[in-house]
This record gives C-alpha cells, sequence and structure tokens, in this order.
C-alpha cells in the first residue's frame, strides 16, 4: 500500500488505526532515516510516537 501511496507525501495523508487498547493512533506518512516512506504513528495526546509498518520500496 505504501508503495501506491508513497509519492503523495505527508501532505493530507492522515488515518487512523485501532490499537488494542481501543485508543486511535493517528498515522500520516514521513519519510524515515533511511529515505523510504514508511508511516508514522502517535497517540491521540500527540505523545508516544513510533515507526509502523515495514517501509515502502520508494526512495523518498
Amino acid at each position: 500500500m505504501l508503495n501506491r501511496i508513497g509519492h503523495l507525501g505527508t501532505s493530507l495523508l492522515e488515518r487512523f488505526l485501532p490499537s488494542a487498547d481501543a485508543d486511535a493512533l493517528r498515522c500520516i506518512t514521513r519519510c524515515n532515516a533511511e529515505g523510504y516512506w514508511q508511516d508514522w504513528c502517535c497517540d491521540n495526546n500527540g505523545r508516544n510516537c513510533r515507526w509502523y509498518g515495514e517501509p515502502s520500496l520508494s526512495h523518498c
């Protein structure tokens, strides 16, 4: 999926993913340190952020 949406960058690309404790994570696709698109997710408070899932095959 990231391969198809990676070229859109971070603008307007947000979605909500449910977590195990029923709190929503706010995720946005960003360029990671290795230069690939990957989901960056934070909790509703904007804290506890981490990379989520596997990086795409597309460079950013």
